[in-house]
């Protein structure tokens, strides 16, 4: 009986130790794809590698290493979408009769810095922009992210913003919301927002 116990044990043994092998191997061939491509200046890809080689073995050296280079893109990808966002961009309505509102709003603006997003509105017979609310750039933490730059309302509604290169309008575009800490997504009918950028 000492004997097949003493088995038994071993064969546990050396199935987890091939697991845990199997498990560092996977970790680093994740690793080592979204080093290559960092180095190829694919970014997003490499961030969602390098959070993969984070999952597989949390724990692991090689996971802390990941996390940190994850992290570091992120940074330098959110860094560059705010310096692409930054200026006054005026509202296009892409619906015909925006213009026929009993409230008297006459135009929207938004204005873009580093820090924040702070939304304007013009109304009938009003001589000056009137400041309607502001929002602290804050990025959304989805793991499910795209763009690894979506931003996070003070509401907890997550909205995407980007440019189209051709035209180089911004477009804002409501994906979902946070709710404690899960993320929903809307998947038809989200609200959207046009704007050209003012010189």
């Amino acid at each position: 009986m000492k004997n097949y116990t003493f088995f038994l044990l071993l064969l546990l043994t050396a199935q987890i130790s091939a697991q845990d092998n199997n498990r560092n191997d996977y970790q680093q061939q994740e690793f080592k794809l979204a080093q290559n491509s960092l180095e190829n200046h694919d970014y997003l890809v490499a961030i969602r590698g390098f959070t993969i080689a984070h999952k597989i073995n949390p724990k692991s050296e090689t996971a802390q290493i990941a996390l940190k280079k994850a992290d570091s893109i992120k940074t330098i990808l959110r860094k560059d979408k705010i310096n692409s966002l930054t200026g006054n961009w005026k509202w296009i309505s892409k619906d015909g009769n925006w213009a026929i509102r009993d409230d008297g709003l006459v135009g929207k603006m938004i204005t873009i810095n580093t820090e924040e997003i702070l939304f304007f509105e013009l109304y009938r017979n009003s001589k000056k922009w009137e400041l309607a609310k502001t929002e602290k750039i804050n990025f959304s933490e989805n793991p499910e992210s795209y763009s690894f730059a979506d931003i996070l309302y003070s509401n907890n509604d997550v909205w995407e913003y980007t440019i189209n290169k051709d035209s180089g309008e911004l477009t804002a575009f409501y994906i979902g919301e946070k709710i404690e800490d899960n993320y929903t997504q809307l998947v038809c009918g989200n609200p959207v927002f046009y704007y050209f950028k003012l010189q």
